[in-house]
Formats: C-alpha cells, structure tokens, sequence
C-alpha cells in the first residue's frame, strides 16, 4: 500500500498552502492564524476557527500544533511561547491596572474584533476606521493600537 504524500493527493490544492493540521486532507482555502511572539500559522477553516482554538480552554489546539512541531523538529522558543501564551489566555487572571487610553474605544474594539474574526487584518480595517472617525473631535486609535488589538486575539476568549 503507498504512503500517504503532497505529491499525488486527490483534491488537496496543489497552489496554495496546505493546512498544518490536516496537510493531506486539506479541503478548501486555508487562512494565516497569527499567535503571539510573531508566529503564524496556515490553518483550514475548521482548525481556525475560535471554537477549536477554544476547545478544552486551547489544550487540544496547544498539544496538535505541539506534536506537529515536535515531530518536525521546530519547536522553536518562539513558538513554544506563543503556544504558552495561547493557554494563558483561558487561565490567566484577568489585569487589575488602571486600563490605557486605547480601551476608551471599547464599541469601536468590539466591531473590529468581529472583523478580525471574519478573517480581517489589521491593514485592510485601520483606513476603514481613520476615515470613519476623521470628524471625529477625538484622537482615533493608532495603527499600532489596531494592531494590537488584532494580536490579542481576545474574541477567541469571549465573542465578539
């Protein structure tokens, strides 16, 4: 019986990236998933989504990627921090400082976290949001801040 390969799979898109998780059983588009410390990752649909990201409060996404990394020998510091810090985010304390100015725009966070969830990037939704609140009196959030609230991910801890 042949081994499962990339070369001669049957409905597995041959242009474009294959799901990290499903590699030959790849069905459809994948997406890039940005985790902390500068990582990413090509994931179909189903492993994109915030439910699996979720599933038993992010252990069954933490040990899948894990295993894969370790089992391809790049389990990088990097990574194995973003994967930390995926864990920390159902378990961790919630911060008891004074919030920054950037949480002054909790409606406006709460929209752009939908987006991101849809699969928006920080770039395609910060001209969107500039032009929006150009008359505004107030100073509208930075791009860093924009940028930042993307990197947080926080709509796969609570919905957006």
């Amino acid at each position: 019986m042949p081994l499962p390969t990339l070369y001669k799979a049957r409905g597995v898109p041959m242009k474009r990236v294959v799901c990290a998780i499903c590699v030959d059983r790849t069905r459809g588009t994948t997406q890039r998933v940005r985790l902390t410390h500068r990582v990413c990752v090509y994931l179909c649909r189903a492993h994109a989504s915030a439910e699996f990201q979720m599933r038993r409060g992010g252990r069954d996404f933490v040990r899948t990627l894990m295993g894969i990394w370790r089992a391809n020998e790049c389990l990088t510091l990097a990574r194995s921090r973003a994967l930390d810090a995926h864990l920390e985010r159902f378990t961790g304390a919630p911060p008891e400082r004074p919030r920054p100015g950037s949480y002054a725009w909790p409606t406006l966070r709460r929209s752009l976290e939908a987006r991101y969830a849809a699969g928006a990037t920080p770039a395609a939704v910060s001209p969107d949001v500039h032009a929006r609140l150009a008359d505004c009196p107030a100073v509208p959030p930075s791009l860093r801040t924009i940028q930042r609230w993307h990197h947080q991910r926080r709509w796969l801890t609570r919905p957006p």
